[in-house]
């Protein structure tokens, strides 16, 4: 095992760099608190063991150091959906393959844990922390569509990409509007405060800007927007305009009308949730969202945009926008949230 200090990042497109550290993190469920992200290290050694669950992947890696000794490190990577997009599958590695992966330790030294920066096997790059996060330029991953696709309406499979809103509502979020509690709330926010330990799922829009595959169903009184990660699925009702009568939940209640052909979205009756507006920012029940759903000319994909008002935690509302791509080709496969998964590491 070799250590280094973290090279500079590089820049990039949409201008989330210097977010791009805590982003990694929002990604991987929690915060990086638990890695020291200022150091890598270069682990050589055999899989002992792959786990392919919600909301992590993790990589067991069997290392013999040059004393002959051994030890066994477990390496966080992303969620499931996301190591997809870059294709990944359960069966990606198998017990006794030969890799070398470069991480980020645990603070914890002494717990032989780590996360994701690269991994290699054969001297090939299987996955790229900064490629997932939109990172720097680089050739098409394995998996990705090198055929455009054209979509005739918002129906189908689609592939979330990293994009600024990324940033914006997890690593960045610092820099929001925030009132003075949601300034404070961002300031104490600890991982042992988390929803996500009980399998509580992010709520929109922070939800819709994470990397994953998405299903857009449009029924004749609804649309149902379905997501990989966790099985995740909102109703957008499509047969009323107010939200009387309705009941506050993490979702909250989603009711949409056509634009032509874009889809509008009007959301109220969020329940309270210590990461409902991104990472470490609460929200209220006053939160309102408005989303816009739109092909983009030629149909390979659409842009997703929001607006974000939540007066106890924001003094003024936020936009934000991604862009997902038409992904027709591949099996839309929700996987639920396992909760032994989901509390590793949380709280350490």
């Amino acid at each position: 095992m070799r250590r280094a200090s973290l090279p500079p990042l590089p820049v990039m497109a949409g201008g989330f760099a210097a977010a791009l550290l805590a982003a990694t993190g929002a990604l991987a469920h929690h915060s990086p608190a638990a890695y020291d992200m200022a150091t890598q290290v270069t682990i050589e050694g055999t899989v002992a063991n792959f786990e392919w669950a919600n909301p992590h992947a993790y990589v067991s890696l069997r290392e013999t150091a040059a004393a002959g000794e051994e030890r066994v490190w477990l390496i966080e990577l992303f969620s499931p959906s996301s190591m997809k997009q870059y294709g990944w599958t359960a069966t990606t590695l198998a017990v006794g393959d030969r890799i070398k992966v470069v991480a980020n330790p645990g603070r914890n030294r002494a717990r032989n844990v780590a996360f994701l920066q690269t991994i290699e096997r054969s001297g090939a790059v299987l996955i790229d922390a900064r490629a997932v996060l939109g990172g720097a330029s680089r050739p098409p991953p394995p998996g990705a569509a090198t055929t455009s696709f054209s979509a005739q309406s918002l129906a189908g499979v689609w592939s979330t990409l990293a994009g600024p809103a990324l940033g914006q509502l997890l690593g960045g979020v610092a820099n929001l509007p925030l009132t003075p509690k949601g300034a404070a709330a961002v300031a104490e926010f600890k991982d042992t405060a988390n929803p996500g330990r009980d399998c509580v799922p992010f709520a929109a829009p922070v939800y819709m800007i994470l990397p994953v595959f998405r299903s857009i169903e449009i029924r004749s009184d609804a649309v149902v927007i379905d997501g990989e990660e966790g099985g995740v699925a909102r109703t957008i009702h499509m047969n009323r305009a107010t939200h009387e009568g309705a009941t506050a939940s993490v979702l909250g209640d989603s009711v949409g009308r056509w634009d032509g052909a874009a889809l509008v979205v009007d959301s109220t009756h969020f329940a309270e949730h210590r990461l409902g507006n991104g990472g470490g920012l609460p929200s209220s029940p006053a939160k309102h969202l408005v989303e816009r759903f739109e092909l983009a000319p030629g149909g390979a994909a659409l842009t997703y945009t929001f607006t974000l008002e939540d007066p106890e935690y924001l003094t003024t509302a936020v936009q934000g926008t991604s862009t997902w791509a038409y992904r027709p080709d591949v099996k839309f496969q929700p996987l639920e949230c396992n909760l032994e998964n989901a509390r590793r590491f949380l709280g350490d």
